[in-house]
Parts: C-alpha cells; sequence; structure tokens
C-alpha cells in the first residue's frame, strides 16, 4: 500500500511538472501572439510566468534529488578509496537533508509572512499560494536525503 501511494506520488511530481511547462509555452505564446496581432495580452500572463518558472524550478529540484541529478561537487570523493565512498555518502546526504530542514523551516516562515500581508499575486490568487511550493519542495528533498542518509541500501531518493 504504501509503495503504490509513493508511485503515485512520483507520478504526480512527474506530471505537474510536464503541465506546468505545457501551460507555461501555451501562455508565452499567447501572450506573443496577443500583443502582435491584437495589441494587447493577458494582463496575468507575466506574473504566471514568473510563478511557473519558481515551481518548475523546485518540482525539477525535487525530480532531480529523487533520480541523483543534481549538481554535486565530487572531486574529493573520486580520489577515496572504495571504502570510504559509503559513508562519505551519508554523511554528505545527511548534511543536506538538515540544510533542506533548514531551508523548509525559513521558507515556510517566509510564506506565513506572505500570507499575513495578503497580497494577490495574480487574478484572486493570493501569493502565498503561489509561494508555498519552496517550503514543500525543500521539505520533500530533505526527507529524501535524510531516508538516503539513513537507510543507504535504499534506492536512490
Amino acid at each position: 500500500m504504501l509503495s503504490k501511494l509513493h508511485r503515485l506520488l512520483l507520478k504526480t511530481e512527474t506530471l505537474l511538472l510536464g503541465a506546468l511547462l505545457l501551460s507555461l509555452i501555451v501562455i508565452a505564446v499567447a501572450q506573443v501572439l496577443l500583443r502582435n496581432f491584437f495589441g494587447g495580452g493577458l494582463l496575468w500572463a507575466e506574473a504566471y510566468t514568473r510563478i511557473s518558472v519558481l515551481w518548475i524550478a523546485l518540482i525539477g529540484a525535487m525530480i532531480a534529488a529523487r533520480r541523483r541529478n543534481h549538481i554535486a561537487i565530487d572531486a574529493l570523493a573520486n580520489r577515496l578509496p572504495a571504502s570510504w565512498k559509503q559513508p562519505l555518502q551519508r554523511i554528505t546526504d545527511g548534511l543536506t537533508g538538515l540544510i533542506c530542514l533548514a531551508a523548509t523551516w525559513f521558507s515556510l516562515d517566509f510564506v506565513i509572512q506572505e500570507q499575513a500581508y495578503g497580497d494577490k499575486a495574480f487574478a484572486a490568487i493570493p501569493t502565498w499560494l503561489c509561494e508555498a511550493i519552496i517550503p514543500f519542495a525543500f521539505a520533500i528533498i530533505a526527507v529524501r536525503y535524510v531516508i538516503a542518509a539513513l537507510l543507504p541500501d535504499q534506492p536512490s531518493p
């Protein structure tokens, strides 16, 4: 049951990333066409584009962390004996998890402050709702790295 839920969440991540990217392309093309041929555009398109880029970047980071396709500085790790690589990987995974937990905490505080301001991003959508992906993504990434640090025999986060 838990593995089915996990697979569903992984598919949801991937589908959401694809849907956001597709919608971003459609809105951008529509905006260009409306401006060039009809003299106007969608009032909310620029704000939607900025927010979509934020969501795409953070969902992409979640997927990169899951697949271990993220940027890593491994010049030292490549020169170490094989027996040291797994302990070093566990330490770096644990530290990455702790840093992402701190980022979760501070970004959650940021989103709560944004909610208190009550600003709107576009249309009637509150700014804090658009920024809620920040603590969520950092929390998911943190959990993946903490699990990788504690259970190194598991598949990549």
